[in-house]
């Protein structure tokens, strides 16, 4: 059985009919360029009487659409991680979390459909150059493993410059110590401080300009639509494959951590509060989540950076297509990310480290049911009080409930009101027919039904 097979049998996706369209709403309002404050989501804890400069350790260098996709929802996510933990980071390991599944559209989560190295990072393709004040660092790391939930590479940072090769170096800003507020600043590209214990950085695009940062994973997303969500845990390796923190206290809190990209209406207005987890803040598209625009989707992807894996081995499938540089929008995508959190695993068999879990999805409501338009506790549309399946208007005296003797079937002498079944003679009846006589018994006989039929109607109304 395939991993989808599993995914889709065993772990439940949350459908929701008018929640799913309030969410394309909220996620859409969610995104405002200059209208929500980037906030990242609450940092690691840090030293005592220390405040830490805001920083990132996940962003997403490049998006592009993968051609001839017949569905249009099949994308490359280029990343880079940046490394503030209290030791080299020789791995990068994500693994999808339940917050997937908690919308979707059309009946089909969005996977993983493949994963590689963009060893010259952003852009995605065969030529690129490092982010403006970024340093020289070639990805020539590798692909490990890679299924619909998982995938994990080795991280190797060659700097091509020096032509060292080597783990992503570290930057320890939960080690500055008790009352060390500058001594963090200092480690954070472009900090600065504005009073004693007011660390700010100006600009989000100087932060991975040190040496700790590797830029150019990349992964392959697929069945993912306008108003669904990837959301997957992330994990820094030490050196022997190792995670460098999880929840509950093991580690360092800025090893790990987890991420959300949800995929956007092209026409999406600001501004709400569309979160995953209770510890996150909301999706935005700041230039600290997405570098250069890059959640907005205009060009195809060159390269097809997908990775086979053949016993433990890698090899990357450079596959040229085509490239539409012509400014349309193909699609738009919002994210958030945080350090030190981690949700529940989608697929428990991704959980090889055994982490515990620490974020809790929120609980939207369930959809209110739309009312009846119609309160009539009464089935029947026709408001006739006369349910009577004989559709035949005469007054036969069969069904009359009158227990009056005139139906008797010994005919009455005297002159009744009754239908008298004695002919006339032919020549009175042509002067003096006398037609207002026949229609008598009719009448008290249609009252007698009407009253039985509104009497049984009543009843069925009251049953």
């Amino acid at each position: 059985m395939s991993l989808r097979k599993i995914r889709v049998t065993q772990i439940p996706i949350h459908r929701f009919s008018s929640l799913s369209q309030a969410v394309l709403v909220a996620i859409a309002s969610t995104c405002g360029i200059g209208v929500k404050t980037a906030l990242a989501d609450p940092p690691p804890e840090p030293p005592p009487l220390t405040v830490l400069p805001p920083v990132f350790c996940f962003r997403f260098t490049d998006i592009k659409a993968v051609e001839d996709d017949p569905e249009g929802d099949k994308f490359q996510l280029a990343f880079e991680v940046l490394n503030w933990s209290n030791q080299p980071a020789a791995g990068v390991r994500i693994a999808m979390t339940e917050g997937t599944n908690t919308f979707v559209t059309d009946g089909a989560a969005p996977t993983f459909a493949g994963a590689g190295i963009d060893s010259n990072g952003r852009p995605n393709g065969p030529d690129g150059d490092p982010l403006p004040g970024n340093q020289q660092f070639i990805n020539t790391g590798q692909v490990t493993q890679s299924t619909e939930t998982a995938i994990q590479w080795d991280a190797v940072q060659s700097n091509f410059n020096t032509l060292v090769s080597g783990p992503i170096p570290n930057r320890d800003l939960l080690g500055v110590g008790p009352r060390n507020t500058p001594g963090g600043c200092a480690l954070v590209p472009g900090c600065q401080l504005q009073g004693p214990t007011n660390p700010v950085v100006a600009d989000w695009e100087t932060v991975d300009n040190g040496n700790n940062v590797l830029d150019g994973f990349v992964v392959t997303v697929d069945d993912i639509d306008e108003g669904e969500v990837i959301s997957f845990n992330w994990n820094l390796l030490d050196v022997n494959g190792n995670p460098i923190g999880m929840p509950g206290g093991i580690g360092n809190d800025y090893g790990f951590g987890a991420v959300n990209i949800a995929r956007i209406p092209i026409s999406g207005d600001p501004d709400s509060d569309f979160r995953i987890f209770e510890q996150n803040t909301g999706v935005e598209r700041s230039n600290r989540l997405f570098a250069e625009n890059s959640h907005m989707v205009t060009e195809y992807s060159p390269v097809d950076y997908d990775t086979q894996i053949n016993g433990g081995l890698s090899a990357l499938n450079a596959v040229a297509t085509e490239t539409a540089a012509d400014g349309e929008v193909i699609a738009k995508f919002a994210a958030e990310f945080g350090a030190g959190i981690a949700g529940q695993f989608l697929n428990p068999e991704d959980n090889i480290f055994g982490s515990t879990v620490n974020a809790q999805l929120v609980d939207y409501p369930e959809p209110t049911p739309t009312p009846d338009p119609s309160p009539s506790p009464s089935p029947d549309p026709d408001p006739s009080p006369s349910p009577s399946p004989d559709p035949d208007p005469s007054p036969s005296p069969s069904p009359d409930p009158d227990p009056s003797p005139s139906p008797s079937p010994d005919p009455d002498p005297s002159p009744s009101p009754s239908p008298d079944p004695n002919p006339t003679p032919p020549d009175d009846s042509v002067p003096n027919p006398q037609p207002e006589s026949v229609p008598e018994p009719s009448a008290m006989a249609m009252l007698g039904m009407t009253a039985i039929a509104l009497f049984g109607y009543k009843r069925q109304r009251r049953s």
